[in-house]
């Protein structure tokens, strides 16, 4: 399941990271932060609207590609049975990220 998803979302990156070497780094960092903290949404009980309302509120730097991304982000960490719930998905979303 972690495997169809990256291989989904690494069309949505390609789109939302810039080129630029250090730009994308920073955008790939907070795209597995963000999966972090919806991870962190998640195991302190919140539902994925509110989940999806907090995150897209703390987005920095936030654009229309990170709103669409996040929304994703929450949808498929929701879907995920809870052992796989691990810094092992955002180290996994980051990887996919800068390999574009």
């Amino acid at each position: 399941m972690i495997r169809t998803f990256l291989a989904s979302l690494a069309l949505t990156l390609s789109l939302a990271v810039p080129a630029m070497a250090q730009d994308k780094e920073a955008e790939c960092r907070k795209i597995g932060q963000i999966a972090t903290n919806i991870m962190t949404e998640r195991k302190n009980g919140s539902n994925a609207r509110r989940a999806e309302r907090r995150i897209l509120r703390n987005i920095p730097n936030k654009s229309k590609n990170d709103e669409v991304l996040a929304v994703q982000l929450v949808d498929w960490i929701y879907s995920l049975p809870e052992a796989q719930l691990t810094p092992e998905v955002s180290n996994a979303l980051y990887q996919t990220c800068m390999s574009q």
